[in-house]
């Protein structure tokens, strides 16, 4: 039987909080009119997609943290009990940061910046999973880099018959990731389905055309 890993213990909670899972308290609210999410301080939109679940359970909309920058808004799309994530981010990078960047090679810092919002979302990896596909493609910000994560007992959701599952119980899973740099703005989405893990990349290339930036400049 698949369940989600839980009930969330206080330790768990806490783990879970470190994750991002959850949201950050914030005094700006995000909002949804006529199927779009605006971001709470007005930094990026994006179109919210239908969720694929055989159910069609609709997503619980999650602000995260943008830990404790100002300039970063991220928000998350999630179905639990399917295993269904999408995380759309929009960041504006200091000066000193874009400097750095701008000493290496266009897709060395695209795939530096890739590997960087996967991991700041999935805090639980102990290290950077397998890369499975990469390629590039054109977007309205500039050139995109796509990757397919391959993620060993990275699921969300787990498999245990007659117990409480554990962690152990979780299994293989993909997380897809398109992001792009235009000067000092990054733009990304990362999705991940425990349901269907050959979704993953197309997920993330229905949302992705659809995030308009803002405020870029603010």
């Amino acid at each position: 039987m698949i369940h989600l890993l839980g009930p969330l213990s206080a330790r768990a909670l806490i783990s879970v909080t470190l994750l991002g899972l959850l949201p950050a308290c914030a005094i700006a609210q995000h909002s949804i009119r006529e199927g779009e999410y605006r971001s709470p301080n007005h930094k990026f939109s994006v179109a919210i997609p239908k969720p694929s679940n055989w159910a069609g359970v609709p997503w619980i909309v999650t602000p995260l943290d943008n830990l404790g920058d100002a300039q970063y808004e991220r928000v998350m799309f999630h179905v639990g009990d399917f295993g269904e994530y999408l995380v759309v981010g929009a960041r504006t990078m200091p000066a000193a940061s874009v400097s750095a960047m701008d000493k290496d090679a266009h897709r060395t810092v695209l795939r530096n910046i890739s590997e960087a919002s996967l991991m700041g979302w999935r805090h639980d990896l102990a290290a950077l999973p397998e890369i499975v596909e990469e390629h590039f493609t054109d977007s309205v910000y500039g050139e995109a880099i796509v990757r397919v994560y391959r993620v060993t007992k990275g699921s969300f959701l787990v498999g245990a018959q007659g117990r409480r599952p554990t962690p152990d119980d979780r299994f293989d899973t993909s997380i897809a990731s398109i992001l792009v740099r235009r000067g000092a703005l990054i733009v990304f989405v990362l999705s991940q389905n425990d349901s269907s893990p050959g979704k993953v990349k197309g997920m993330a290339e229905q949302v992705f055309p659809s995030v308009k930036i803002l405020s870029a400049q603010r």
